[in-house]
This record gives C-alpha cells, sequence and structure tokens, in this order.
C-alpha cells in the first residue's frame, strides 16, 4: 500500500476499502462456503509423470495442441467458467460424494486408493468422465501389463484401449476428425476436429457414441451400477466441450450459478441461511449483466434488478 519513499500509493485507497467491506460483510461470508457442482480432479504426481513425457517424448505434439497437464485441464475448465458452472479442481483422493459431475482429463497415473474413489462415486450415481491415456501407469510411474484403463477402471468404462498405432512423438500427427452418432446423447450427428491426444477403444459394454474417421470408437458411455462413465478418448477443438458441458446443464447434471454470457467469474456459497452470489469482473471495463430476478447486493446495501453494472476489476455480492 505504500511505495518505496513510505507515500500512499495507488492501491491504499482501494485497500482500505476492500478491508471496510470485510469488516461489514464477515459475519454473513464466514457462515457460508463455496459450492460447486462439478469437480476436475488434478495430482501434482499425476502432473510430474504426465509433463515429463510430454516435454521429453511429445513434443511434436505438443508444437501443435497443449497436451500438459495445464493444457488438458484448462480445456475442460472453460467451458464450465464461461457458463458460470461453479467447479472444485480437488485431489483424486476427496471425497467426491458431493458432485454431480467429476472430470479427470488427465488420469496417466493411478493407485488402489484413487481406483476405489472413482469406483465409488460412479457405483453411487455419480458422472464420471475422463480424458485420453487413462490408467496407464502405477503410482511408481511404471506400466502395467494390463490393457488400460488399468486397475479395474475397464470395468467402470466398460471399454479397453487398443493398442496405438504408432507411437506417438515419433510420427507426424494426422489430422483426425471425430463424429457422433445420430442417437448420441449430444452433439448427434456432429463432427469436430481432433486437435490432440487420442484413444481407438474397444467397447465391451460401454455403448459407443462417436467414432474416428476410420471407423474406431473415440468416446464410449457406459452404465455402471447407479452411475455413468464416459472415456473422451480423444482432444478435440473447442466447440466439443461446449456442447457436451451444454448437455449436462440439459439434462440437470449442471447448474450455472447465474445464467449470463458476460465474461465475468461467477461463483456461489451458501450457508447460515444464506445463499450469496459473487460476481467478479476482471476486465479493464465495466460489464453488464441481466438480472432475471431482484437481488440484494450486499456491498452497496442495495436491491438491483434489470441491468447489473459492474465496474472494471470490481465485484458485486448478490443475495438470493
Amino acid at each position: 500500500m505504500l511505495d518505496h519513499q513510505g507515500r500512499k500509493d495507488y492501491a491504499f485507497d482501494e485497500t482500505a476499502q476492500v478491508f471496510d467491506e470485510v469488516a461489514r460483510l464477515a459475519e454473513v461470508i464466514d457462515a457460508t462456503q463455496f459450492m460447486a457442482s462439478a469437480a476436475i480432479l488434478y495430482s501434482d504426481e499425476i502432473g510430474w509423470a504426465w509433463n515429463h513425457i510430454v516435454s521429453t517424448r511429445l513434443r511434436a505434439v505438443l508444437a501443435r495442441c497443449d497436451i500438459s497437464m495445464q493444457g488438458r485441464l484448462l480445456r475442460w475448465y472453460l467451458p464450465l467458467y464461461r457458463k458460470k458452472v461453479s467447479t472444485d479442481i480437488i485431489n483424486p483422493l476427496r471425497d467426491l460424494s458431493g458432485y454431480k459431475v467429476v472430470f479427470v482429463p488427465t488420469l496417466y497415473l493411478i493407485n488402489p486408493g484413487i481406483v476405489e474413489n472413482l469406483q465409488h462415486y460412479v457405483r453411487h450415481g455419480g458422472l464420471l468422465i475422463v480424458g485420453p491415456k487413462a490408467g496407464l501407469k502405477n503410482w511408481n510411474n511404471a506400466f502395467f501389463s494390463d490393457s488400460p484403463p488399468c486397475g479395474g477402471l475397464a470395468d467402470v468404462f466398460g471399454t479397453m484401449v487398443k493398442p496405438a498405432p504408432f507411437r506417438l512423438g515419433r510420427v507426424e500427427m494426422p489430422v483426425k476428425r471425430v463424429t457422433f452418432a445420430q442417437d448420441a446423447p449430444f452433439a448427434s450427428g456432429m463432427s469436430f476436429v481432433n486437435e490432440g491426444l487420442f484413444d481407438n477403444l474397444e467397447p465391451t459394454q460401454a455403448n459407443t457414441i462417436a467414432r474416428h474417421e476410420d471407423g474406431s470408437t473415440a468416446i464410449t458411455l457406459n452404465s455402471y451400477r447407479k452411475g455413468l462413465a464416459m472415456y473422451v478418448g480423444c482432444q478435440p477443438e473447442e466447440g466439443f466441450y461446449a456442447r457436451l458441458i451444454e448437455w449436462l446443464i440439459n439434462i440437470g447434471r449442471l447448474e450455472p450459478v447465474l445464467k449470463t454470457e458476460a465474461d465475468v467469474e461467477v461463483t456461489m456459497r451458501a450457508g447460515g441461511g444464506h445463499k450469496l452470489i459473487f460476481v467478479l469482473n476482471h476486465n479493464p471495463e465495466p460489464v453488464q449483466i441481466m438480472l432475471e430476478r431482484d437481488f440484494h447486493e450486499l456491498i452497496s446495501d442495495q436491491t438491483v434488478s434489470g441491468i447489473l453494472v459492474v465496474d472494471a476489476q470490481a465485484v458485486k455480492i448478490l443475495s438470493m
């Protein structure tokens, strides 16, 4: 808040304002906790192992598509962010029972604890969606001798992965398209360019909902006990992920906190008899949002309706 000469700089008044707001609203906010209907699983150990392979053996693929751990996670996170679906990013061993959908962009390494956690989640009604190259290695970064996905995950997904037609990183990646079946639950009949990784799947129980150009299975959907498990054996263009998230919203698995196309971050906290929607504008200019109902805005202590203006680099807290 002070510059090197001990003078108040541009952040002084802003920081004082924030502390004043926090002091006024602390009792209400402290009684709430972050609410999320979706989770993305992330592990530093898996990330380290996968990024090592990417940086040493898959540089040719990386040159045309971000297949790093972080890049793969962002492909799933961004459409959730844009649709205002609150999402937790958590360790694969965390309790998953509170989430309606769990995404695992990269499941390169597995251990018995992770496998049991995922099995338990789907068995009791969860929807699990995993990306390509799943269940290949154990926690010591050694390949399994079974066909992936290993460790019991093949039963959950109802599919196995066929041997690759060539070694990734050693040849030029072919441009492939992924086309959905006419009776697919979403994106029916649509086709997407596969920009990155891919698996050729061999369903054992699952339904094929999309295929590669050569006719091999690209995406499967399997009923496992009370839940569903989807194996996305490809890394398609952005439009695919948008269609998938729209479908999950339409069937009630995911619920946007606030319906708006505005470029703002929206999250929800609930508890203590309160439901609070935080609207954060990270942009350098104001953003307008059309509200579908009246809210009480806590910072200004006013009722807001119609068009809500969120100033640049500002936040609104809407109480339901």
